[in-house]
């Protein structure tokens, strides 16, 4: 009579005998959530007992595993930018490299993704191979004829020979602006052609506004690869005065042993020096999977 009362009054399409679902699903994710904020907080932890030491006053011990400050002080800040260190002027110098280079290599890359793209002109696809089988060589079997072009330029010990390399937006920039490019419907630009737009009209008027997301993370990485670039730096500029902020990092890492201050000072400017792509990356996040999506589809 029981089992009777239940089927009768059992939802239409549904097993009276199955056990709901929900709730399982609901503890897995819990379950989910609870195991990566462990991992997160596992990943993280290294990062926050630095950031915790950086603000440690200079004079008192600080538990390495602590991420917080024994007694707060900004001592070491003000360390970083006296005149010992004068961190400020590679901040500065940093800054005008990374923003120059981020400008004219993000332009780079809309361009030629877009000739690339929409444009049909002799050699288009051979071209764009070539851009593929540059991908494909190591970063670092650049740099020997990088200089010798730097050098035969006029170009060492200045800014210029950090710049100008980077203006071509490098292969992986003007390849995802091209992949991005081909989502742009070409319809579009044949109408605006046929209302008497010419190339320049329809780049600007057109093309860049609804390039936007794809401009923001080419930009990103861009500003992101300048700002954090250290081996290049390295060999294009001997000048002390001129030197970039990790460059000057990593000089000052090498100093330990003759510098009792190096070490904090070293930790408090990578804090510093991290702010950027942190900021970058938070502000930019939105338009990574649009583009990157937009890309694997073109």
């Amino acid at each position: 009579m029981t089992t009777s009362a239940a089927v009768r009054y059992a939802p239409s399409g549904q097993n009276p005998n199955v056990r709901p679902r929900i709730g399982m699903f609901r503890l897995r994710a819990i379950l989910t959530t609870i195991l990566a904020a462990i991992l997160a907080l596992i990943f993280i932890w290294p990062f926050l007992c630095i950031l915790g030491s950086t603000f440690n006053k200079i004079d008192v011990v600080l538990n390495p595993l602590s991420p917080i400050p024994a007694k707060f002080s900004l001592q070491f800040y003000q360390l970083m930018f006296s005149e010992k260190y004068h961190f400020q002027d590679y901040i500065l110098n940093s800054v005008w490299i990374a923003v120059a280079t981020t400008a004219l290599s993000t332009l780079a890359c809309t361009l030629s993704g877009y000739a690339l793209a929409k444009l049909r002109f002799p050699g288009r696809d051979l071209l764009f191979s070539f851009i593929i089988g540059v991908m494909l060589l190591p970063t670092t079997t650049m740099l020997v004829p990088q200089f010798v072009v730097m050098r035969d330029l006029k170009l060492v010990n200045t800014y210029w020979g950090l710049i100008l390399p980077g203006v071509g937006g490098g292969a992986f920039g003007i390849f995802l602006m091209r992949q991005f490019m081909l989502n742009i419907p070409t319809e579009m630009l044949e109408a605006a052609r046929m209302d008497g737009a010419n190339e320049f009209d329809l780049f600007f008027r057109i093309v860049l506004p609804n390039a936007k997301a794809g401009i923001g993370v080419i930009a990103t990485l861009s500003l992101r690869g300048s700002w954090n670039s250290l081996l290049w730096p390295q060999i294009i500029i001997s000048d002390v005065n001129k030197r970039l902020l990790m460059p000057a990092i990593a000089n000052l890492n090498q100093q330990q042993v003759a510098d009792v201050f190096a070490l904090p000072v070293v930790r408090t400017a990578s804090i510093v020096a991290a702010l950027v792509p942190l900021a970058l990356y938070a502000y930019s996040q939105k338009y990574f999977v649009s583009t990157l999506a937009g890309a694997i589809k073109g």
